[in-house]
């Protein structure tokens, strides 16, 4: 989604970066409706600590400036197709591994044409580099050291309404996988992964949906120290009940048969109270297709994105999540992850917990103060022998720069109500099974 070390100087690359912030300023200020550039999320800049990450070196701790530019959005609409290409940089600085000194990348497309009232074609794409993998997969319960992780991801599917119940999709999935990690990790984790996915999808009624997938999924690694290629199929079928507007239950049950067969099943439910919205549950999932995103703060309508860095391996979590706004100035999303995926090489149990927590105070529209606080800690897995415990802290402002374009007809009513990020490539909470 290279080296630990900087792709090219960052003072050499200040000015013109600069520039394209005016200019896109400019016009996103300009327009008035959504189509065109705009700047979808905040500047954030932001100062703390990082203990116990774990570099080439050995685990080091040292304090971390970090630079996140708003994310670049271009935007097209007309009643037939919706294209929207974003881009987001983030610069990390240390102030004792000035080796470690990163620009990260993540770039996102999506395109979505109607043939007509029964045909549709919805394609995406997402490229992400990043020199801290643990930190940036969302979906990954898989603890890396630093370095070079890059990974780009497409999809290409083509739905048919049937009828205004039921619709059919076929989506075709690709992941590669490229790193630069150090030690035994070298070429691991390199490799592409392709998978096809037949999904039924029919409204029982108005607050209830039944989903029945197929999928097959094909891995091959480009070393060959990442072992040989592997096939998967995944049958799984899922229920979503929205109870009411502010109670939603989802449910589900299947089956993975590879090299081994295993189950797979969710059982989650997200409870609004007050301005907060709260969620708990246990997932037991194919990680390629990854589980519900830990923190729920995506456009309605995105289609998340497979990730390739350990297709094959089955995570079991349970976990907790919250979100939403504790005061009309007081903002806080929340996540505890209790994790187990597998055994390592002597048979044990690999075990995990990964926790975040972010509050925010808006002073006005424009700035925002902010708190992060993350542990991460794994007993060890299949590339790394030895346990991680990683924690951060973190303090902030953000800097609204312009208003992301709201959708003329928002079609998940509790995105409105959050006012969360415009996009972050994941599916809301009960939009999808």
């Amino acid at each position: 989604m290279q080296p630990s070390r900087p792709w090219w100087n960052l003072r050499e690359s200040a000015a013109p970066g600069l520039v394209v912030i005016s200019l896109f300023l400019a016009t996103a200020q300009a327009q008035e409706r959504p189509e065109g550039f705009y700047l979808t999320s905040p500047l954030s800049l932001s100062y703390g600590y990082d203990q116990g990450f774990v570099a080439r070196t050995g685990k080091l701790n040292d304090t971390v400036g970090l630079l996140t530019g708003p994310t670049f959005a271009w935007m097209h609409t007309t009643h037939r197709q919706e294209f929207f290409v974003d881009y987001r940089p983030e610069i990390e600085l240390f102030r004792h591994n000035s080796e470690l000194n990163a620009w990260n990348h993540l770039a996102a497309m999506r395109y979505k044409y109607r043939i007509n009232a029964r045909w549709s074609v919805d394609t995406g794409n997402l490229f992400l580099s990043t020199a801290d993998a643990s930190r940036q997969l969302v979906n990954s319960l898989l603890l890396l050291p630093r370095g070079r992780f890059l990974q780009n991801s497409a999809y290409l599917g083509v739905g048919y309404r049937v009828n205004a119940r039921t619709k059919i999709d076929l989506r075709l999935d690709n992941t590669f996988t490229n790193t630069d990690l150090p030690g035994a990790l070298a070429g691991r984790l390199d490799g592409v992964t392709t998978a096809a996915t037949l999904t039924v999808d029919r409204k029982v009624t108005s607050r209830q949906k039944l989903s029945v997938s197929y999928s097959f999924l094909h891995s091959h690694p480009l070393r060959l120290v990442a072992g040989g290629a592997s096939d998967v199929n995944l049958a799984n079928a899922g229920y979503g009940i929205e109870v009411n507007p502010g109670l939603v239950l989802q449910l589900g049950a299947g089956v993975v048969y590879g090299a081994q067969t295993s189950f797979i099943g969710t059982a989650v439910v997200e409870k609004r109270l007050g301005g907060m919205w709260v969620a708990g549950g246990y997932q037991r999932y194919l990680s390629f297709f990854g589980g519900l995103p830990q923190l729920s703060s995506a456009a309605p309508g995105t289609s998340g994105f497979a990730d390739g860095s350990t297709p094959g391996s089955v995570y079991q979590v349970a976990s907790v999540r919250a979100w939403g706004r504790l005061s009309p100035r007081v903002g806080m999303e929340g996540g505890l992850q209790r994790v187990l995926n597998g055994k390592d090489t002597h048979f044990q149990s690999i075990s995990g917990i990964i926790s975040q927590l972010h509050l925010s105070y808006r002073l006005n529209d424009r700035v925002t103060w902010f708190v992060r606080l993350e542990h991460y800690g794994q007993s060890g897995n299949v590339f790394v022998a030895e346990s991680l415990s990683r924690s951060r802290y973190f303090a902030g402002v953000e800097l609204s720069l312009s208003r992301p374009p709201a959708p003329d007809k928002p079609r998940d009513r509790r995105a409105i109500e959050q006012q969360g990020p415009v996009d972050t490539g994941d599916p809301l909470p009960g939009e999808k099974l």
